[in-house]
């Protein structure tokens, strides 16, 4: 079985590139042209006998650009270019009004690193927060599984999080794979 790992989106003169979120053998790329948006899968990476299938990120939508590498194994390494999107329409205007919303209006704890993020501390237990939930330094929020070693991830102001909040909701589900800044959990100021 393979597992579905979300491509990295980064945003450079008003190009979008997506980028390897491993290192390993790229195949089965799209070709030039061809239309891609948030969950479509967009080549696979072959990796230490592994299969990864990549997955378009939220906010990635476009038509591809570049053409497909020469190479049906082409060996790429974690965050190099594997496609650069031209936007489509009115999607970049939509997508800046949208980060700029979310900028304003939710606040969004980041995982710190890439790796698989659980809501509970086991199968059988609840989930560490429910909505509403009070928030201060040093509240578990989940775990982060790299390698199957399980670290807390505890909730911690920083200037872009309120040193006292609350809990909103799961913006991933439990046991999903993150990458390292990928929006983990929603929380609102506390009153």
């Amino acid at each position: 079985m393979d597992r579905h790992v979300e491509l990295l989106l980064s945003k450079e003169d008003g190009a979008l590139r997506l980028r390897s979120p491993e290192v390993g053998l790229f195949t089965c790329a799209l070709v030039r042209g061809s239309l891609v948006a948030p969950g479509a899968r967009a080549g696979r990476i072959l990796a230490l006998g592994e299969t990864i299938t990549l997955v378009v990120p939220p906010g990635a939508m476009g038509r591809i650009v570049v053409d497909r590498p020469e190479r049906v194994h082409q060996p790429v390494g974690y965050g190099d270019v594997i496609y650069e999107l031209e936007p489509i329409g009115d999607v970049a205007a939509d997508e800046a009004a949208s980060e700029e919303q979310e900028q304003a209006s939710d606040l969004v704890l980041r995982a710190p690193y890439s790796g698989r993020f659980w809501h509970r501390p086991a199968p059988s237990d609840p989930p560490f927060l429910s909505p509403g939930d009070p928030l201060g330094a040093a509240t578990t929020v989940g775990l982060i599984e790299v390698m199957k070693t399980f670290t807390h991830l505890a909730y911690g102001s920083s200037r872009a999080l309120p040193a006292s909040a609350e809990f909103v909701r799961y913006l991933v589900e439990d046991g999903a794979e993150v990458s390292e800044g990928s929006p983990l959990i929603e929380v609102r100021a506390a009153t």
